[in-house]
């Protein structure tokens, strides 16, 4: 029986080895992973994205950046090169890959978002749809993206890629905006509003200090020994009304079906 139960054991540890193997390297998530699209999105602020973090489509885990960049745009928005006299100023190209194929429309919405106060940054990505809400009807838009078996035989990157296409004016550049941290939000908030802050505290320290020495109302309640006499026995006496006017109810409802009675047979008569 030995020899049996040391197969079992081994089939068991080989096939859980199996099933370690296929889902950190088979799987999409491995390092083999079937490759996926490769696009670029353009933001005016990196806002703490970086290689690495999660590409959802409307909250859906579909890919990850693959690469962040800066590009230098003139005054219409449009790529050029850094020393380009129209040169305007920089903004930041993300590269993502992405898994699922993904249809955008004019009503599309990029954003970086936290997922939560304390985790990493992720694209956001809302794809829109030709559902007409008010006005015209929302188009499909084209958008650029290049397989990265492509880009493994061109040895460029998705941004490059993009940059030297002849099919430049086809595409729609998409362009996404930041939420913003909001810890440096809340930060920011304190900094603007520091002179109200200390004038809101230096209020509740002198309110204090009025109720400690008996001055106003509430500080009569707390340190007056009398008025707070009157009050435990002004709470003592609405309790006993309250009980009394309770009893009073209970004995009419009591009594309530002996009337009804005496008053049906009277009827009666």
């Amino acid at each position: 029986m030995n020899w049996i139960q040391n197969i079992l054991v081994g089939f068991l540890f080989f096939g859980a080895l199996f099933l370690v193997g296929y889902f950190t390297i088979v799987s999409e998530s491995g390092p083999f992973a079937r490759p996926g699209k490769r696009m670029v999105f353009y933001f005016d602020h990196a806002d703490g994205i970086k290689e690495g973090s999660r590409v959802t489509v409307l909250g859906v885990p579909s890919g990850s950046v693959t690469g962040v960049d800066l590009v230098t745009v003139d005054s219409r928005g449009d790529v050029v090169e850094p020393d380009a006299p129209n040169r305007v100023r920089q903004i930041v190209a993300v590269t993502i890959e992405l898994k699922k194929q993904v249809v955008f429309y004019e009503n599309y919405r990029i954003a970086i978002k936290n997922e939560s106060l304390l985790s990493g940054k992720v694209v956001s990505v809302d794809p829109g749809s030709s559902a007409a809400g008010e006005g015209e009807k929302p188009q499909q838009i084209p958008v650029f993206s290049v397989d990265s078996a492509v880009l493994s035989s061109t040895g460029q990157s998705a941004l490059e890629y993009r940059l030297t296409s002849t099919q430049d004016g086809k595409y729609v550049d998409l362009r996404g905006e930041s939420s913003g941290d909001p810890i440096a939000g809340f930060s920011e908030l304190i900094a603007e509003n520091r002179s109200d802050l200390r004038r809101t505290v230096q209020n509740v320290a002198e309110i204090t200090d009025k109720i400690n020495r008996g001055d106003g109302t509430i500080g009569k309640l707390i340190n007056d020994q009398e008025l707070h006499n009157n009050a435990t026995t002004l709470v003592t006496e609405a309790q006993v009304v309250v009980r009394e006017v309770r009893e009073s109810l209970e004995d009419t409802r009591e009594q309530a079906p002996v009337t009804s009675f005496v008053r049906a047979a009277l009827t009666a008569f």
